[in-house]
């Protein structure tokens, strides 16, 4: 029992790992498009009546990054959602016990 609970940390941690490099490589990515000449051409969300750059939407500056690395941005977006259900299913677990520990006290 006490190995599971080791496994699902480091699985948690190595998670994290892997999502914070992701996630600063994917950002990364992403602000480089103001940088571009023709950054107009790559919007998507973005109204091409805009002027400066740096008003380009963050919609649009993750697209480019999916557009230039998509493999880096689905690696983020995995690992943050493979995150999430791991704590989802911890809460779940905590509060099942919760429960089952308040039955069989009363």
């Amino acid at each position: 029992m006490k190995r599971r609970g080791f496994f699902k940390h480091v699985m948690l941690l190595s998670l994290f790992t892997v999502f914070c490099y992701s996630y600063w490589e994917m950002s990364w990515k992403a602000s480089l498009l103001p940088s571009l000449t023709d950054w107009k051409s790559h919007l998507v969300f973005t109204p091409r009546s805009i002027l400066a750059s740096k008003d380009i939407y963050e919609v649009d500056m993750f697209l480019y990054a999916f557009k230039v690395a998509p493999l880096i941005t689905s690696l983020c977006f995995l690992s943050l959602f493979a995150i999430i259900l791991i704590l989802i299913q911890f809460v779940k677990k905590q509060l099942v016990h919760v429960s089952e520990s308040k039955v069989t006290s009363s």
